[in-house]
């Protein structure tokens, strides 16, 4: 399997995300270059910013990869 097919199988799973605004966020779509994220609430009281979750953001794949299965 390629990157790109490693990814589709985890969409709709959420992950630690350096990229998001919250450092959580959930794999909502997967291309040949790069992936689409959705901000989610964090874990932690650190980020309790609510007003970003929900943002939708790029990462390219070999990013999201290293997010999920690294």
């Amino acid at each position: 399997m390629n990157k790109a097919e490693d990814l589709k199988s985890v969409i709709g799973k959420d992950v630690s995300q350096n990229q998001s605004p919250t450092c959580r966020a959930r794999l909502v779509k997967v291309n040949k270059v790069n992936c689409i994220f959705e901000s989610v609430p964090s874990l932690y009281d650190k980020f309790p910013k609510p007003e970003f979750v929900g943002v939708k953001y790029k990462v390219p794949n070999w990013i999201a990869w290293n997010s999920f299965f690294y």
